[in-house]
């Protein structure tokens, strides 16, 4: 039709994809770390103020939420989009390679910001006809204090939520393949980091110190053992030591503390809490035995992802109008998403959108979100909320 772009099933106006390809390739030059999202929130701001929606709202700091009241009542939908970038250095050399040294988009939070500003600017032209629509644009999502950030803010419980809906990017899938399952999508992680404590001495005379180095590696190698993997069911452990510190680099001192920090992932927060428990008191017996004192902490903790079974029902049917194919996964993805805190709060369901066979994996040096899905992207959360309305 002239004067318009067939935006999937919707017409939008000319350009538009034009538009929002400069805008994701302008946001993955000027990458910012998780919680100094500063600058990306300023220019959505100035962006989204330009568009005829009902309220803009900073949220958990650097976050914004967008508000279009629909025209009618009925379900309202929050959808989530993450803001934040990684600390690596990106080996591209295409033009809008990250500009700022040692940070870049290296996980498509620039597309998935992009994805989200495309839908406000979507339904700031076309008024939902039921429900409000709620459109967050989430920071620090990479070190799990994000979605925590937003929860603190009482959003969650001063907004009128019915449903909620994230998507991320995955490599290794077709393009514009949509990826779901019932259940766990993404798995509860944290970091345990077990601090041990003895004291000093000479390194000339070990023996009148407390030097935690025994403790710690035996602590470190037995927990190695709780490692599980239940294929049939697709229930898992994953312990993965992450760093060692001991003592400082004193040679003639022998050691008097040092942590062990571990990453642990299970397929359930049940089972994530179960297996820290065990790690906890493996680690009181070591120090005991070695006559030290303990304390822990953890770090960057993620929810599981648990998708309601009439979220998944909506993304499949919205993937099915769409002609887009749809992969039912038979087990969880293995990487953290802070999303997961919002579906243990209210019903929803996260979904991945292929990027490519050949896409670089998630936090490689050379990964780039590929432009090609962001129209199916925005088209899915589109589908799915006038498909929500209809149940």
């Amino acid at each position: 039709m002239a004067g318009s772009y067939i935006f999937g099933i919707f017409k939008v106006h000319k350009g538009f994809m034009e538009e929002l390809i400069a805008m994701r390739r302008y946001l993955h030059q000027h990458p910012e770390l998780s919680g100094e999202e500063q600058a990306t929130q300023v220019y959505l701001l100035e962006r989204l103020n330009k568009l005829k929606l009902d309220k803009l709202t900073p949220v958990a700091g650097t976050g914004i939420l967008a508000t279009i009241n629909g025209r009618h009542p009925g379900r309202n939908i929050l959808f989530r989009g993450d803001m934040d970038a990684l600390p690596i250095e990106e080996t591209n050399d295409f033009g809008h390679r990250s500009v700022n040294k040692g940070v870049s988009h290296k996980c498509g939070h620039d597309g998935h910001t992009t994805i989200m500003y495309g839908l406000a600017e979507h339904f700031a032209a076309n008024k939902p006809e039921n429900g409000n629509v709620y459109i967050l644009f989430q920071p620090a999502e990479e070190v799990g204090r994000g979605a925590k950030g937003v929860e603190d803010s009482g959003l969650l419980n001063d907004l009128p939520i019915d449903l909620v809906f994230a998507l991320h990017n995955v490599p290794a899938y077709p393009l514009h393949q949509i990826v779901c399952r019932v259940g766990s999508f993404t798995p509860s992680v944290t970091t345990l980091i077990a601090y041990f404590k003895g004291h000093t001495s000479h390194a000339a005379e070990p023996w009148h110190g407390r030097n935690p180095a025994a403790a710690m590696s035996s602590y470190m190698l037995d927990a190695l053992n709780y490692n599980m993997e239940d294929g049939e069911k697709h229930h898992f452990i994953t312990v993965t030591p992450a760093y060692m510190e001991l003592g400082s680099i004193a040679y003639g001192t022998s050691a008097g503390h040092g942590s062990v920090h571990l990453t642990v992932r299970a397929d359930t927060n049940e089972r994530l809490r179960n297996t820290i428990d065990k790690l906890e008191s493996l680690a009181k017996q070591k120090a005991d035995q070695h006559g030290l004192s303990i304390h822990f902490e953890e770090q960057e903790i993620f929810e599981s992802n648990q998708n309601a079974v009439e979220a998944v029902n909506l993304i499949q049917a919205a993937a099915n109008e769409l002609g887009l194919s749809y992969h039912d996964k038979d087990e969880p993805f293995r990487w953290g998403e802070d999303f997961g805190l919002f579906t243990n709060r209210i019903k929803g369901a996260m979904f991945g959108i292929g990027s490519g066979e050949d896409c670089k994996p998630l936090h490689h040096p050379a990964y780039d979100f590929p432009d090609e899905i962001l129209n199916n992207a925005i088209n899915m959360f589109i589908t799915i909320q006038k498909k929500a309305q209809e149940i």
